[in-house]
């Protein structure tokens, strides 16, 4: 099987071979195991089933490491974000107050915002191609500033579902872009969970965003997509809301925060997870047996399929080079055994 058939296989729940697996790095950690593999594709050196991007953006540079973005709030990049994760810190917010009034939005139809993906395709034809859409919650707190726009969400519910309205037309009309491209799959990223709850109430959530969570994922479906969300922390009580709006793929899974067993047994048939490596626990600082046997209890967890095997997130900067590898060689020993196997769940 190529890749991109193994990953539908997995998340269809039709016959495979053996689980597809994937990595999200930061860039410190890609560049060391490129000098490790002696490579400067660093899909070749794990394997990596996937090849991501996003959407073209326009950004204005302020200054080194700063930039303003389409949306008007400026953002810093640095050092911090090359040890945690490549996303930066907020600088500034554009909108003050909870008020749309005279806020320009950028325009999620403007040409051009995915004329790299052929070019993409053509360099992998046998990877899984997943792009990056625009959500919605990271999406307006940057637009009001985090704890603004939580207060906001108690607050001022109707500039909320404004806002969020909004951003949602433009998330829809840069999906539409995508049809015809040869795209496999688009994730939707937005972090909801705490480490041992939800951030809102689910209640609240369902009120205020499970609508306009459902036209963007509909939006998705129509231009032939496959649906992937991430969202960190534990996000069990709205995954069968999820899978009711659409969401075929969960990211990241994170065995800290989540029951994998529990999410296994009760949303296994409806839903593929990914993840589930423990990258704020095993991955940085068990040994490499322990990340071996972790990798090793997930993929038998999942040995029916619904299940892309991964960190929980991006490997950090601090984990030894040895574990990654121990990842990557229990992900491949799997080839030492192929039966072919069909999923019960189709």
């Amino acid at each position: 099987m190529t890749k991109r058939e193994r990953v539908l296989a997995s998340i269809q729940r039709t016959a495979f071979d053996v689980l597809p697996w994937q990595f999200d790095l930061t860039r410190v950690v890609a560049e060391r195991l490129q000098s490790y593999y002696g490579v400067t594709d660093i899909l070749e050196a794990t394997d990596d089933h996937f090849v991501t991007s996003t959407y073209a953006q326009r950004q204005i540079p302020l200054a080194p490491g700063l930039c303003r973005n389409e949306f008007g709030a400026v953002w810093r990049t640095g050092a911090r974000d090359i040890n945690v994760g490549d996303w930066g810190d907020l600088v500034e917010s554009p909108l003050k107050a909870p008020v749309l009034t005279g806020f320009d939005f950028p325009d999620g139809a403007l040409p051009g915002r995915w004329s790299h993906i052929p070019a993409l395709r053509q360099r992998y034809p046998e990877h899984f191609l997943m792009v990056h859409g625009s959500a919605l919650f990271e999406q307006a707190w940057g637009l009001c500033g985090f704890e603004n726009y939580l207060d906001y969400i108690l607050s001022e519910e109707t500039f909320v579902q404004a806002l969020t309205e909004r951003l949602a037309d433009f998330s829809c009309a840069i999906t539409a872009q995508l049809r015809g491209l040869s795209v496999d799959g688009i994730r939707f990223g937005d972090d909801w969970g705490c480490q041992d709850r939800l951030m809102i109430p689910p209640a609240l959530w369902r009120r205020l965003f499970k609508p306009y969570y459902r036209r963007i994922y509909d939006a998705a479906h129509q231009a032939g997509l496959i649906v992937l969300i991430h969202s960190c922390g534990n996000i069990t009580d709205i995954l069968p809301d999820l899978i009711e709006i659409g969401v075929q793929v969960v990211h990241a899974f994170q065995p800290e925060a989540m029951d994998v067993v529990y999410c296994q047994r009760e949303f296994g048939k409806d839903v593929t997870f990914w993840g589930g490596l423990g990258s704020q626990s095993t991955i940085p600082y068990g040994t490499p047996e322990a990340v071996r046997s972790e990798a090793r209890r997930m993929l038998d967890l999942f040995h029916a399929g619904g299940y892309i095997l991964a960190p929980a997130g991006s490997v950090p900067t601090e984990t030894p080079i040895d574990n990654i590898i121990a990842i990557i060689d229990t992900a491949r020993s799997q080839f030492d055994a192929l039966p072919s196997r069909e999923c019960p769940f189709r």
